[in-house]
């Protein structure tokens, strides 16, 4: 990184610069607990499962010591294999068991943001997400014989923006982010007319380092500190947008522009 000579130096205290940080879930605390009714020509019938998640998630604070915004760049979960069992007395069972299964924000959506309150809590709405997985049904009996080859492809389902919730802790260099995500979807076997709702919650813990301090005064992000950035800071504060915030306190004010010039005398990497 360089930085131009000739502009007039000041001396104030250097702000540091929110950037994305990649977390690792902790698959020994984090899972699905997924409930799924099986509706057939002879009845209805409910079972419960869960398993363990692992995956990774991609998240960004405002500001990593108090942060008032979050936004999720990306995750990618994945959990274990399921099983379930429906009894139907005399007239046989079913078991259905659900492999593959894994929830995904496409990275071709965008990123999404939500507000952070003070005591670390958040929620997130209209998260595009996309939920992957294979069910597969047998049986014995004469239910058997009415859904054995049933399928349920769970991409193919209707993949709805859900709402993820709960609570963000950067604490000691280590950020520490806890989240629901819900699950629900139905889908029919055109063979044999079975309908297989599913419902329930991932519960996700993730843990990662708080990244470094980035360039935050190269406000038009060409690699280098120029008068140029100066125009793209007074345009990032006409616009109110997030390069405009130069002290980290998630806001923008002129106090702003006093930050900006003491990044620009600290200098970049």
């Amino acid at each position: 990184m360089t930085k131009a000579t000739g502009a007039a130096l000041f001396l104030f205290t250097a702000a540091a610069h929110a950037q994305p940080t990649d977390l690792t879930v902790d698959s020994t605390s984090s899972e699905i607990d997924l409930t799924i009714t099986l509706d057939t020509a002879i009845g209805s019938r409910t079972d419960s499962d869960s398993a363990p998640i692992s995956g990774t998630m991609r998240i960004e604070l405002d500001s990593y010591t108090s942060p008032t915004t979050i936004t999720l760049h990306e995750y990618s979960l994945v959990a274990g294999d399921l099983s379930y069992f429906f009894d139907y007395s005399f007239l046989g069972s079913i078991s259905a068991d659900a492999s593959g299964l894994s929830l995904n924000m496409p990275a071709s959506s965008g990123p999404v943001s939500g507000a952070v309150q003070t005591d670390g809590s958040f929620t997130v709405d209209n998260v595009p997400n996309e939920t992957t997985g294979l069910v597969m049904i047998t049986g014995t009996g004469v239910v058997g014989s009415a859904v054995n080859g049933t399928s349920v492809d769970l991409s193919t389902l209707a993949q709805d923006p859900i709402q993820i919730s709960g609570v963000v802790s950067p604490v000691a260099g280590v950020v520490t982010l806890t989240v629901a995500l819900p699950l629900a979807g139905s889908g029919t076997d055109p063979d044999t007319g079975t309908t297989v709702t599913f419902s329930g919650s991932a519960t996700v813990i993730a843990t990662g380092q708080v990244p470094e301090p980035g360039c935050v005064a190269d406000t038009n992000g060409d690699g280098s500190l120029t008068p140029a950035d100066f125009s793209a800071w007074i345009a990032a504060f006409n616009a109110q947008s997030p390069a405009c915030d130069q002290n980290g306190d998630g806001l923008c004010t002129p106090a702003d522009f006093s930050a900006w010039i003491a990044n620009f005398n600290a200098g970049c990497p």
